[in-house]
């Protein structure tokens, strides 16, 4: 018994889970604004937003991310493998989301979901600032780590940062069809 409690606490803190929030556990009514050169603003939806070329003149506006959330729709299958994942105190979940501002998710999803997880803004859609966030988790020791976003180019930063840690295990899933990609 004792070698076993001894192995549990080897392996305890070595696995991550990370989540994205927006399309991929919840759809909210938040939209990134696009300050044109003549300085009205259109907004995009999270689809939109993937694939947008901002045009000459123009730049993103993202202070609605920074408000509290007033409604959500769950994604079900995401929203019940994060609570699966948070109850279990061998894995380290979280929230990793291009937000600035973690507490109005923080808030939103104690509130309406009953869901108390680690949230980290970091402030900007970037695919590498989520890279950076995951490889220094791994620096730290993790070696069980899966990433679960609706974004493929956030999916293959990781994928593309993560390469040359071979002692590692790394499972990158498609939060909109439940695919693992190929890291």
């Amino acid at each position: 018994m004792i070698k076993l409690k001894n192995i549990l606490k080897e392996f305890r803190g070595k696995t991550l889970h990370v989540y994205h929030f927006d399309d991929t556990l919840v759809d909210t009514e938040t939209s990134v604004g696009v300050i044109t050169a003549a300085g009205d603003i259109k907004k995009l939806t999270s689809a939109e937003f993937a694939t947008y070329k901002l045009q000459p003149g123009e730049k993103y506006d993202f202070t609605a991310f920074d408000q509290m959330i007033k409604d959500s729709k769950p994604i079900m299958k995401n929203l019940l493998q994060i609570k699966k994942s948070a109850a279990n105190p061998n894995i380290k979940t979280t929230i990793l989301t291009a937000r600035r501002v973690a507490f109005p998710i923080m808030q939103h999803l104690k509130q309406k979901y009953n869901l108390q997880v680690y949230v980290v803004g970091v402030g900007g859609a970037n695919p590498e600032l989520k890279a950076d966030w995951i490889e220094s988790n791994v620096k730290r020791g993790y070696k069980n780590i899966k990433f679960i976003d609706d974004s493929i180019k956030n999916l293959e930063a990781v994928g593309r940062r993560l390469k040359p840690y071979t002692d590692i295990n790394l499972q990158l899933v498609d939060a909109k069809t439940g695919q693992e990609l190929q890291p």
